[in-house]
């Protein structure tokens, strides 16, 4: 039988006794009382048996609803017919006390479980965190990579005056002769020197050699600056070429790159004419 049915049941005997109680010479208010208590301790066990898994629990509220039980027996039944009425008030009062037993276990349960719940979560949020930041960052440097780089392009185009290109001259060359982890170290080095030129986070590795840093110089020095960026890569034989384009509103995020890109290729086919002495390391 459905629950639904089982409480109407319950229900419709609770208000045929209530009425049968009321019409006695001396109508029973206590039992009455009980009475409505004990059918909703039933009915709420009804309700919620099969979602409670804590067995102590369960025996708990069983117990207690057993003693609501005698308890409205002894109202009605002699005790010399029923000896174990006089368990009534026992029953009940074990019964709370095993529940509220089970419910502070329960609750220490709880907590236990939501702790748990919190850690994986904030272990979920910092290894999303993570990805995001490994999708939007050179792994080698540290720096934005070209997916960043066009992500914030409109922002910082809207910040800054000037975009630079850079490339590193050479840089192949260094990485076969004196091996790819020297190679890592030149890329490291410059990334490392770009960011002390140009706010790190507007310093972006495109890829390779190829490296972008926004910024607001009206008048760029750019000797000055390739030497401070590869006074240490330069003992290497590794330079660099820079190009540069304003930060035109207007303009697509592809043509100023472009622009920039093209400057870079006609300062590269000048590095010959550069004072670029080199003494490579022994």
């Amino acid at each position: 039988m459905k629950h639904p049915y089982w409480l109407v049941i319950i229900w419709l005997i609770v208000l045929i006794c209530s009425m049968w109680l009321l019409n006695v010479e001396q109508p029973q208010f206590d039992t009455i009382e009980e009475l409505f208590w004990a059918a909703i301790s039933v009915s709420l066990t009804l309700q919620v048996y099969s979602y409670l898994s804590n067995k102590l629990l369960i025996y708990a509220w069983v117990l207690y609803c057993s003693g609501l039980l005698l308890d409205l027996l002894d109202d009605i039944i002699d005790t010399q017919l029923f000896p174990l009425l006089i368990f009534d008030t026992t029953l009940k009062n074990s019964g709370f006390l095993l529940t509220c037993t089970a419910l502070l276990l329960l609750i220490k349960e709880k907590r236990t479980t939501i702790s748990s719940l919190n850690d994986e979560i904030q272990t979920r949020q910092a290894l999303q965190e993570q990805l995001e930041y490994d999708a939007s960052h050179d792994k080698l440097t540290g720096l934005g990579n070209r997916r960043a780089c066009f992500a914030r392009f409109e922002q910082l185009q809207q910040q800054y005056q000037r975009i630079f290109y850079f490339d590193l001259d050479n840089f192949k060359y260094a990485n076969d002769h004196y091996g790819h982890r020297q190679g890592d170290l030149i890329l490291l080095d410059f990334a490392v020197r770009l960011s002390e030129q140009f706010d790190a986070q507007n310093c972006f590795r495109l890829g390779g050699d190829e490296f972008v840093a926004f910024c607001n110089e009206d008048t760029p020095d750019i000797q000055h600056l390739r030497q401070q960026l590869t006074s240490m890569i330069k003992t290497y034989q590794v330079g660099v070429s820079i190009g540069f384009a304003d930060l035109n509103s207007d303009s697509h995020p592809d043509q100023i790159l472009h622009m920039a890109d093209q400057k870079m290729y006609r300062d590269k086919k000048c590095k010959s004419m550069r004072n670029t002495s080199r003494t490579p390391p022994p």
